[in-house]
């Protein structure tokens, strides 16, 4: 079974600080990883309804391989995409888009 690596890092309105968490497992194929990450990205979404929790920068990343003890993010040649969390829900954006709006947003 392939291994891949789901990073969730949150952040809410009004905060400097973002938590970052990090989990490596077996899954039969990536359509399975990318299923597991979306109930999580959904999860998330609901406690910060519950919460009454504005996010203001929060993804939940995935990465193929089991790369717990490196440095991700998301120019990692591992990094399949990423379901950016917003009050609207989560939507996945795959890597080549994310890193090109990347590029965009920072011109340098």
């Amino acid at each position: 079974m392939p291994a891949f690596t789901i990073v969730t890092t949150s952040a809410t309105q009004g905060s400097d600080a973002a938590e970052v968490s990090t989990l490596a497992d077996d899954f039969a194929d990536q359509s399975e990883a990318l299923g597991y990450s979306r109930r999580m990205a959904e999860e998330m979404v609901g406690y910060a309804s519950q919460l009454s929790l504005d996010f203001d920068y929060s993804t939940i990343g995935l990465y193929e391989g089991d790369l717990i003890d490196e440095e991700l993010d998301p120019t990692h040649p591992a990094f399949v995409g990423a379901w950016v969390l917003d009050e609207d829900g989560a939507g996945f954006v795959p890597a080549d888009e994310f890193n090109a709006d990347e590029a965009e947003a920072d011109p340098a």
